[in-house]
């Protein structure tokens, strides 16, 4: 599939081959919302420092939704961390902000939409705390898949570093389609050009399916090394003709860069800065 790519630092035109009219999408971050109250008692001491930092955090996500509700969009993407731990409270607020769109939004969690900090665990925590987050991920937190205007979304959350067999067998399935596809994850593909500035920034290459992420500093992340499954799915965007675009976050840096011969993987910078990507999908 031929598409053309051109962006800035919080804008995307991608121009697709087949596509009958415009699609319009704002791509959303990283916001790391983190407000709690007395509904999760058990929890607001561990979480008084984050929530200090919330009162800005909070009113630019509301902002940027009710920004998106004057842009004439088709979707908002919105992929993970929106929230900085599953409290009730940080989800209440991010559902009033989104229900001010009327057009679809669609969610996929980070590695901090389910999880507190002071909590031991990862991968079995997640599957506990989901249900949570239902109002925001319409009951399917794994994996989902949206068709708007000709395009479909595909949505992962590969928030341990990690992609199922599950995960990638609905991926897989998905792509066999002709429509021109779009996928929606948290952590971002490993990329040489990426890969640098992600040590840079964090110290270790925080990335999916990166090939010299030793065990040993993995650790610190709370992952191991990548499942079979991991790796064939990288495989397979990479190979996958009718992938136009990657959109993405967690390193809280913008980042665009060439994925295959169709696909730009787009790294958003965080909406806790009030940053949002514009994104024109249009005919070629």
């Amino acid at each position: 599939m031929r598409t053309t790519h051109s962006w800035t630092s919080n804008t995307a035109t991608i121009h697709v081959e087949g596509l009958q009219a415009p699609v319009k999408m704002l791509h959303i971050t990283d916001a790391h919302v983190s407000c709690i109250d007395d509904r999760d008692p058990e929890h607001v001491e561990a979480c008084a420092t984050h929530q200090a930092r919330n009162v800005p955090r909070e009113a630019f996500f509301h902002a940027l939704m009710a920004e998106a509700a004057t842009l004439s969009l088709d979707l908002v993407a919105l992929t993970g961390d929106i929230i900085h731990y599953p409290s009730q409270a940080a989800i209440e607020s991010v559902d009033q902000a989104v229900a001010q769109v009327d057009v679809p939004v669609v969610y996929t969690s980070g590695n901090h939409d389910w999880w507190y900090p002071h909590i031991k665990g990862r991968e079995e925590l997640r599957s506990v705390w989901w249900p949570m987050l239902d109002s925001l991920t319409k009951g399917q937190a794994s994996h989902a898949s949206y068709v708007v205007g000709g395009i479909q979304f595909i949505l992962v959350d590969d928030s341990t570093y990690q992609v199922t067999e599950e995960q990638l067998a609905f991926v897989q399935e998905k792509l066999k389609t002709d429509l021109p596809t779009v996928l929606l994850t948290h952590i971002p593909v490993s990329l040489p050009t990426l890969r640098d500035r992600t040590i840079e920034r964090w110290k270790d290459p925080i990335l999916i399916g990166d090939p010299n992420w030793s065990v040993e500093r993995r650790e610190r992340w709370r992952t191991d090394a990548d499942l079979p499954s991991t790796l064939e799915f990288v495989r397979t965007l990479v190979a996958a003709d009718n992938l136009i675009a990657v959109f993405c976050g967690h390193i809280h840096f913008d980042h665009a860069d060439t994925l295959s011969r169709s696909a730009v993987q787009y790294v958003g910078a965080p909406g806790f800065d009030a940053q949002k990507r514009l994104v024109e999908f249009l005919p070629l």
